[in-house]
């Protein structure tokens, strides 16, 4: 398997990169070193990347561990062209969502670490991660992404595929109490596949799962089309609260295919949040694209109805 890395430009907080690859995993780690801003009455851009080509390093593997699904820590340094960025990796040129040629983000992964191409429930990703510091308020993020051209036909048998989720835990542990997460479905019920979107308390590595699990909503969207083998905009709001004031909100293509209000934070803090992770149920490879990521601590004056 392998990722291919992009670079970023920053604005707002100071952030560092860097790349972890696993035995059945791999993953671009974007490390918040200060907590995001609490929502400010006019929504301000907290980091922009339209994956623009520059200087790029890897560092040599470090840290590694196993030899059973072991893997090994690598560090992404380098500059960006902007006077704000501190990092740059390697990118793919594609046609962007508007035609023309640019840079992207690609994503992929080939086959997973026990069971070749085959199936074997999703014990293999490739996320695009931030791992905030502390939880600061509100964010609202968007970026383009596209599926791979055959999306659809990996689903014919049911199965499942993941947009974005995040979820909550102590900074750098696995111990969370509450996710949020948007993923494309096909035993949806009028169309095939939808878009499923859940809150649930699956944001922790306990053995009890999945007997343990708690759903705490479960929408369905079909009516919404999913976008298969072509660039889609995917935007995504929430507010948290532990009343009924709390919010989540997503939209694709500037149709909403959520709005859920009611509590959605029991007690701790967001402490991952997987902008995109190529991460499914169904056989490989998986792979897909993504560009102009835009992170926001509240709608932008061009975001969609809302």
């Amino acid at each position: 398997m392998k990722t291919f890395h992009a670079p970023f430009r920053g604005t707002g907080s100071r952030w560092s990169i860097a790349g972890a690859v696993r035995g059945a995993a791999c993953a671009i780690f974007l490390a918040v070193c200060s907590p995001f801003a609490a929502q400010a009455q006019v929504p301000m851009l907290l980091f922009k990347s339209g994956f623009e080509p520059n200087t790029t390093a890897l560092g040599a593997p470090r840290d590694c561990w196993g030899p059973q699904f072991g893997g090994c820590w690598q560090d992404i340094t380098g500059t960006d062209g902007t006077p704000t960025g501190n990092w740059g990796n390697v990118v793919w040129g594609a046609p962007g969502h508007n035609g023309t040629p640019t840079k992207v983000l690609y994503s992929q992964v080939t086959q997973s670490g026990c069971c070749g191409m085959d199936p074997q429930s999703g014990a293999t990703q490739n996320a695009f991660q931030i791992d905030p510091s502390a939880e600061g308020g509100d964010l609202y993020i968007r970026y383009w992404l596209k599926y791979q051209p055959d999306l659809d036909r990996q689903l014919a048998s049911p199965s499942w595929r993941y947009l974005f989720s995040w979820k909550t835990g102590t900074p750098g542990n696995d111990d969370g109490d509450y996710r949020t997460v948007v993923q494309v479905v096909s035993w949806c019920v009028g169309a095939n596949p939808c878009w499923e979107i859940i809150g649930d308390n699956a944001a922790r590595n306990d053995p009890c799962f999945p007997g343990c699990r708690v759903v705490y909503w479960d929408e369905y969207n079909t009516t919404v089309p999913v976008p298969v083998g072509q660039w889609f905009k995917f935007e995504v709001f929430w507010h948290r609260s532990t009343g009924s004031d709390g919010r989540v909100w997503m939209a694709v293509n500037g149709q909403q295919i959520v709005n859920h209000l009611g509590p959605n934070r029991i007690a701790k803090d967001i402490n991952r949040i997987f902008l995109s992770d190529v991460y499914s149920g169904t056989a490989y490879p998986l792979y897909q694209w993504m560009d102009d990521l835009e992170i926001w601590n509240g709608f932008p004056s061009d975001a969609s109805p809302h």
